[in-house]
């Protein structure tokens, strides 16, 4: 009972008391006027449509009139690679081994103003959200992404929005004032991101299963803090509560009315946090920012920063991976949001910088359907080794997870067997559907880029660093922005682009105060939850007969044209029409025109995916790999990696004839995409390779032609 009364008297304390000082620290600034004044300065953006890729790059390329002449820095080849990866490896060596590779580019101090104001680097949930800010303060912004947006971290999250359950049990042990905010701050951006895109989010309420009779009052009391500190921070959804054993297993039929010693479910707590489509919000993040006139790129990948005569940072030089093109981007200000490779980003500048990231993998699962309720989640509050699982309803599927380890930075981390193993061990012990291997579907690990003190210790143990973010400005006025978590993005893009602003006194009076509290993304505006029964009356799918590149060249030569050709495939249907409404909100209508063009063709077998959604990400979404849309704007690899692979082949297809790809291109796109897929396999013998990939058809740009029923690609 000692421990019960030292809750009870932190949750007291820190949840009321801090509480209350919180809430006038972090509360919205501005009168009620000012405040409607900004929401109504952001109800509609610029443009009605995001403009094309090609005219993102020209706007960047734009930027370079200037006296900018030499070559950009080149990391050593032994780096391998290019750009922050071959740069904090490079840095790694030219440390220990005492040289410098050669200096940044120097761009003379009298040279053409730069085109932009702020250029930031990194297109994860943090890049995007300061794209969006610096938009909305009538700034002039550019951001490049070396992947695609939310390719990293952003995409591999738990999909909450939370404060952390956890984060306040440990505020309230340690009496530490820092956690508390941490946890208020999060509750109070929760509110804000499910306003922001309805859609892609929603509340989702959570059981926590109590086995012993102290753990019924001691969940309680936490979670019921947990609740008032999101009043106090005008974000609480509803209310927590007890719910009785017996009502509980009602709730959550898989859950174990027995635990692993034998003792009896005493009842459990249901609280509410938030559940989002994570890269989604990312993508819509960035289509919102360029709405609103920032310029925006991905698959562009800094490779080395300019610097003017002073040795400040003035932009940066960037490559098109799609293109191999070189070219400078210059700004006042360079932000640096990029997650894991901030510290290889740095390392443009200055190889021997002091880190100032604790890398920590976060391991999850996709698990069948049938192993959580579609609208509960479940939380294990205390494995074998004190960490904390979630399982949760996901888009038709169960998502487990996370593992918090130390971890090495990749481009496309791995889970290993071990993780996955103790994902699964810690769910047994509170299920009663027998848990097994083969029941995942996909595994994914993201890597946290746990912000450190550059100064400190180094630490195997990830567990213990708080969440909080950190902006740090280097000598040549690169701002960083690292650490944090996916909830608090908007506010750490604030934080950081007010740093940025303060390091470059001439922006100040040009910009505005931050709006992004108020901002709806694209696909919010006119959506409302009823939204996809107009999309299941209005519209059908038409599907084009599908055949290989042989099948075509055969009728071709046999004088038979299938290009008016196409098979009625009914109604948009239930599943399909609410998939298209969660993804695309009041968008989604574009989609289903498509599939009533000849798209309507589902792309893998118990999955809503449509072709039409290829072709609208690829028009409208900036989506330009056959991983980009698998991964990050369907999620299909995150859901069902097996149904990934076999909608590849159809996926690369539909993307050559709408990009012009030649048979080169496909070959390299299959290759890639194989080795992209293999790493949601875990170890699972499955057939992913290339040649297996691509075995459905010999995708050539002759197989591309589209029919002549659809519309004509969009120049993107």
């Amino acid at each position: 009972m000692g421990r019960l009364r030292k809750v009870a008297i932190g949750a007291s304390v820190l949840a009321v008391g801090g509480g209350l000082g919180l809430r006038s620290a972090l509360s919205p600034a501005g009168s009620r006027k000012e405040r409607a004044a900004a929401r109504a300065a952001v109800a509609l953006a610029p443009l009605d449509t995001v403009p094309s890729r090609g005219e993102q790059l020209a706007a960047l390329r734009a930027s370079a009139a200037g006296p900018a002449g030499g070559s950009p820095p080149t990391p050593p080849a032994a780096a391998g690679g290019s750009g922050a990866l071959a740069a904090q490896a490079a840095g790694e060596a030219a440390s220990s081994a005492g040289q410098r590779w050669p200096a940044p580019k120097v761009v003379a101090a009298d040279g053409a103003p730069a085109a932009f104001d702020v250029l930031v680097i990194g297109g994860g949930a943090t890049g995007t959200g300061v794209a969006l800010d610096a938009a909305l303060r009538d700034l002039n912004v550019a951001l490049v992404e070396r992947d695609d947006f939310a390719s990293g971290s952003s995409s591999r999250s738990t999909k909450l929005i939370h404060g952390g359950v956890r984060y306040l049990e440990k505020a309230f042990f340690q009496l530490d004032p820092s956690q508390l905010k941490l946890v208020f701050e999060a509750l109070s951006e929760r509110s804000i991101m499910l306003s922001q895109a309805p859609h892609l989010t929603r509340p989702l309420p959570t059981i926590l299963p109590c086995y012993k009779l102290w753990e019924v009052p001691f969940y309680r009391a936490g979670l019921l803090a947990y609740d008032v500190i999101a009043y106090l921070g005008h974000g609480l959804l509803y209310l927590s509560k007890f719910v009785p054993a017996g009502e509980a297993l009602r709730l959550f039929p898989t859950l174990a009315s027995k635990a692993v010693d034998g003792k009896q479910l005493r009842g459990t707590i249901v609280y509410y946090d938030g559940q989002m489509n994570d890269s989604r919000f990312a993508t819509s993040l960035a289509l919102t920012a360029a709405l609103h006139g920032a310029k925006v790129a991905n698959h562009t990948e800094v490779v080395g920063m300019l610097h003017d005569e002073n040795g400040k940072a003035v932009g940066a030089t960037v490559k098109d991976l799609m293109t191999g093109e070189t070219f400078d981007v210059r700004a006042k200000v360079v932000i640096n949001a990029t997650g894991p490779f901030t510290d290889g980003v740095r390392k443009l500048s200055n190889p021997e910088v002091r880190e100032m990231i604790a890398p920590s993998s976060g391991v999850h699962i996709t698990l069948p359907e049938y192993y959580s309720p579609d609208g509960m989640g479940l939380i294990v509050p205390k494995t074998k080794d004190g960490r904390v699982v979630f399982m949760l309803p996901w888009m038709g599927s169960t998502i487990a997870g996370t593992t918090d380890s130390s971890v090495k930075i990749t481009a496309n981390p791995q889970p290993h067997e071990d993780e996955i193993a103790f994902i699964l061990d810690a769910l047994s012990d509170y299920l009663t559907v027998e848990v097994r291997r083969k029941d995942v579907k996909s595994a994914w690990s993201g890597i946290r880029p746990l912000a450190m003190d550059p100064d400190a210790k180094p630490s195997g143990n990830t567990q213990n660093i708080l969440r909080e973010h950190a902006v740090h400005v280097s000598p040549d006025n690169v701002v960083t922005i690292t650490g944090g978590k996916w909830t608090t993005y908007r506010k750490m893009a604030e934080d950081a682009l007010d740093r940025a602003l303060s390091v470059t006194p001439e922006l100040a009076p040009k910009a505005s105060k931050c709006k992004t509290e108020f901002v709806q993304l694209v696909g919010a505006h006119k959506w409302d939850p009823s939204y996809f029964t107009f999309l299941a009356q209005r519209y059908e799918r038409v599907k084009y007969p599908v055949q290989t590149a042989a099948e075509k060249a055969s009728d071709v030569a046999n004088g038979i044209d299938h290009s008016n050709h196409h098979v009625y495939g009914g109604l948009l249907g239930v599943d399909v029409a609410q998939h298209l409404s969660a993804a695309y909100g009041d968008q989604a209508y574009k989609v289903a025109e498509l599939a009533e063009r000849g798209f309507g063709k589902k792309l893998a077998h118990n999955h809503p995916l449509l072709e039409a959604e290829v072709i609208y990400t690829i028009r409208y979404e900036y989506c330009l790999t056959a991983s980009d849309f698998l991964a990050r704007r369907s999620r299909l690899a995150f859901l069902d990696a097996k149904a990934a692979v076999s909608a590849a082949p159809r996926v690369i297809e539909l993307m050559a004839q709408e990009l012009g790809w030649n048979k080169a291109r496909v070959e390299a796109e299959t290759k890639e995409t194989a080795a992209f897929l293999r790493t949601f396999t875990a170890g699972k013998k499955e057939p992913y390779t290339a040649e297996e990939l691509a075995s459905a058809a010999a995708l050539t740009t002759a197989a591309a032609s589209p029919p002549a029923a659809a519309s004509p690609p969009a120049e993107r």
